[in-house]
């Protein structure tokens, strides 16, 4: 029996698989390594500790966000250690998890568009292209951070449509006080930016979120996907959240670049899942 987590900067899902059955676990909160210490970490993974009770773990695989460093690694290892029985753990990053959840064994060009984005060619094996994620300051555009601070921004800044604005006003009642102290002075400023997302999903009639979500979109497929070599050899899948909300915008942007998206699932644990079960050599 092996243990699987796959985990964003919002939320972890967790599963236990064996050839012949899939067990879903209590989900617990996201878990960024750069941002959360190893005690903040083995307190959000402590909830799932009660499998130790119900299995013999023959392995953890780890997927999650921010697992990108031999540190962060080493700060997740070191968390699942302390909270599970045992000894065989593999961590690697969310985007491997969308590589074999959505291509498996297959060659394929992955979009990832989450809480955070990121991107890379797999070649059924492992990541031999990726452009660098450069989180919630410096990149992750097209995902629900970015979707979301451009939404907050252009409502401090009066730059939203007065009809919009007010439904904005309404669903949230913030200032830019309340804002500026929650981006710079609290925690998970991430997670905090990307709640205003939902917003545009539910108003996307509107032709101001629907053009927000389709410029987001497009800096996504400029700064990533246009970047590889030979983009027309692969197919183009998605994995996330935001993708799979806004799959109709996601696939109209792949056309403006001569792109076909083939598959968007909104979340990778149950192909994982089912890879896993199809290569019990893993265990």
């Amino acid at each position: 029996m092996i243990l699987i987590a796959e985990s964003g900067s919002t939320k972890t899902q967790w599963c236990v698989v064996n050839q012949h059955k899939i067990e879903d676990l209590h989900n617990t909160p996201g878990i960024n390594p750069f941002i959360l210490s190893i005690p903040e970490i083995e307190t959000i993974m402590r909830p799932v500790s009660t499998v130790n009770e119900q299995y013999k773990l023959d392995a953890i695989y780890y997927f999650g966000a921010g697992c990108s460093t031999i540190n962060n690694i080493e700060k997740i290892e070191r968390a699942i250690g302390h909270i599970f029985n045992c000894d065989t753990i593999h961590v690697d990053t969310d985007l491997k998890a969308a590589c074999l959840a959505l291509a498996g064994t297959k060659k394929g060009l992955i979009g990832l568009l989450g809480t955070g984005s990121n991107s890379c060619i797999w070649d059924g094996s492992e990541i031999i292209h990726q452009r660098p994620s450069l989180g919630y300051i410096l990149g992750d555009d097209g995902g629900g951070v970015s979707i979301g601070k451009q939404l907050v921004t252009d409502y401090l800044t009066m730059q939203m449509p007065k009809q919009i604005s007010s439904k904005f006003a309404s669903s949230f009642n913030i200032s830019a006080m309340q804002v500026l102290e929650r981006v710079y002075q609290s925690p998970m400023p991430n997670r905090f930016l990307a709640g205003f997302a939902p917003f545009a999903e539910e108003n996307i009639d509107d032709a101001y979120c629907r053009n927000i979500v389709s410029k987001q979109f497009k800096q996504f497929f400029i700064k990533n996907i246009t970047l590889y070599p030979e983009t027309d050899k692969y197919e183009l899948s998605f994995c996330g959240s935001i993708a799979h909300s806004h799959a109709d915008i996601l696939k109209e942007v792949a056309h403006s670049f001569g792109l076909i998206v083939s598959n968007i699932e909104k979340e990778p644990i149950k192909g994982l899942a089912k890879y896993f079960q199809k290569h019990p050599e893993l265990k």
